[in-house]
């Protein structure tokens, strides 16, 4: 009898010993786990450098001192933009243009002009990513004609010779762009340095579209 209540104790002992265990590994299991994926980087904005642009302006040439006349005129160009501050949105662009202006009253009259502008820029942006940004700008530009020449009838004559003018001339710019992404809309006002000995005296009102690269 003392040897069958033994064996009934050993039992009981065994029994709740397993359960203790059980309850132990169910308690301080350890739960599979794995490094979370990182997230893709988000596109950074990047500074484009390059652009070519189309130019229209209305322009009013001083040729004579007492004569002022309108041209229409188209301007395809390059510029290159060059950051000064690491860690600040300034630039100095500097670029160049061929400029075709025409005019059909008074007188008949077709220009060719070379232009090479420099300016500083900067730029406020609009969106966290910096793909908006409002830039205001302002610089000089070198301006040579290459070609001017009046039409009367059937006959072509040069400016330079009948107009008395200069083939080279200085003026300063200032406008402001509109950048979306690689694109840019804007507006800029143009005029040569005063200089009464030299024609033409430039001033033009102009708009442009270019495209970033």
């Amino acid at each position: 009898m003392r040897l069958t209540h033994k064996i009934m104790a050993l039992l009981a002992i065994l029994c709740l010993s397993l359960n203790a265990r059980a309850q132990y590994d169910e308690e301080y299991e350890v739960e599979e786990w794995t490094l979370d994926e990182e997230e893709e980087p988000k596109p950074q904005h990047k500074e484009y450098k390059n652009a070519i642009y189309l130019h229209y302006s209305h322009a009013r040439y001083k040729v004579s001192d007492e004569s002022r006349v309108n041209f229409n005129e188209f301007q395809l160009g390059y510029n290159r933009l060059i950051q000064v501050l690491e860690d600040m949105p300034y630039f100095v662009e500097a670029g160049a243009g061929i400029k075709f202006s025409w005019n059909k009253s008074p007188m008949e009259a077709r220009v060719l002009t070379f232009r090479i502008p420099v300016n500083v820029l900067y730029k406020i942006y609009l969106s966290k990513e910096k793909d908006y940004a409002i830039a205001p700008f302002a610089g000089v530009s070198l301006r040579a004609i290459a070609m001017a020449r009046e039409r009367t009838g059937a006959k072509s004559t040069s400016l330079f010779d009948t107009g008395g003018w200069k083939s080279v001339q200085v003026a300063w710019q200032a406008g402001v762009r509109f950048y979306l992404n690689r694109y840019y809309l804007g507006v800029s006002y143009s005029r040569d340095f005063r200089d009464s000995s030299k024609f033409p005296g430039v001033r033009e009102s102009a708009v442009h579209l270019g495209y970033c690269f």
